[in-house]
């Protein structure tokens, strides 16, 4: 056979392969509205498994790679329950929810989704242009906080004096150290919680994705919470409000602070972008497509998750402190330290 010709019947089996995918995803749509029919959860564990076991036992049995079978499989499905977890949900317990600072990318990503839900959604928010204001959410059943994490603590003092007893209030900030002991005496004597989605606004849906539910001290509002959110595929952890910095000083802080330290000894490298392009090696490539996109982020955000958290200084004493070693191990003729360095890192990812 012809080598235009094997390039031939490779483009139709492509083809088939995308019209197979497309009806793929016409049933996963289908399964979707069974589940919104029966409230059934979007996510099966159990299900996922299955399916993911039968593309490694095709692979097999066929003599091809199980993990590049089992690669596509997660692809697919991916993209399947993400289409699933995109379809509106009517509830039985209808809800009036206020969003202050629904505006901002973050507050109108949960606003669509709850709206899709079946709730009723108010924008309290300056950009909205609709004239609602702040005393507009005493009507509320929900209140949600989604503005700049400065402006949190003074917002949640005024709800309290605003919102009706029974109103579940909760923001949406990457930190709760600034105002901890609002929300724990607001959790003491009303149903107050705390909630930290771990994804952007870029986000299709909630599925797979991290969502952080903080406990203030209302069993109450952790339980609403979760009824609200809990099936819309995400994985939730509930955890004590005291804990959440501490790990958002690794998550967010050490995360964010190891990328812009190694974008800023590139700037101060005297070797262009474009250069460093033309010999990246996978690792590099990997690591650039990271660093750009903290790179376009907001500087007021990034710099208020370094300097607001109250643990910010024992995670960057370990971070001074693993670059020192890292140098150090580098430098030394002895190779032994540097091999303890990478040894315990891969015993910390095999735990």
């Amino acid at each position: 056979m012809e080598l235009n010709d094997i390039r031939t019947e490779i483009g139709d089996v492509d083809r088939q392969l995308l019209e197979l995918m497309r009806r793929r995803l016409e049933l996963a749509k289908m399964v979707g509205e069974n589940k919104v029919g029966t409230n059934a959860a979007v996510r099966n564990i159990a299900q996922e498994n299955t399916v993911i076991d039968r593309y490694r036992g095709f692979a097999l049995e066929n003599g091809m790679n199980p993990v590049y079978a089992e690669a596509v499989c997660r692809t697919l499905m991916q993209e399947s329950i993400e289409i699933q977890a995109a379809l509106p949900r009517p509830v039985e317990n209808s809800r009036h929810i206020a969003i202050i600072g629904g505006y901002g990318k973050m507050g109108r990503w949960m606003g669509d989704m709850l709206r899709q839900s079946g709730h009723r959604v108010d924008i309290i928010d300056p950009s909205a242009g609709n004239g609602l204001t702040t005393d507009d959410a005493k009507w509320a059943d929900v209140v949600i906080v989604s503005i700049p994490i400065s402006r949190t603590p003074g917002m949640l003092q005024k709800l309290d004096g605003i919102c009706k007893p029974d109103a579940l209030i909760f923001d949406l900030s990457s930190l709760k150290s600034p105002f901890i002991d609002t929300l724990r005496d607001m959790g003491s004597r009303r149903k107050v919680c705390s909630i930290h989605p771990m994804f952007g606004p870029s986000a299709k849906s909630m599925y797979n994705r991290n969502l952080v539910v903080c406990d203030c001290g209302s069993g109450e509002a952790v339980d609403e919470v979760m009824d609200m959110l809990g099936n819309h595929g995400a994985n939730i952890r509930v955890m004590p409000i005291e804990d959440h910095d501490k790990y958002m000083s690794y998550v967010l802080g050490l995360s964010h602070a190891v990328n812009i330290a190694f974008f800023t000894a590139l700037e101060r490298s005297g070797i262009s972008f474009k250069d460093m392009e033309s010999v990246a090696s996978t690792t590099f490539e990997k690591m650039m497509d990271t660093n750009k996109s903290v790179a376009l982020e907001d500087p007021g955000l990034y710099y208020e998750i370094q300097h607001m958290n109250s643990s910010r200084e024992t995670m960057l004493k370990e971070f001074d402190r693993a670059v020192h070693d890292v140098v150090e191990a580098a430098l030394s003729d002895d190779p032994r330290a540097f091999k303890e360095l990478m040894d315990k890192g891969r015993e910390y990812f095999t735990l």
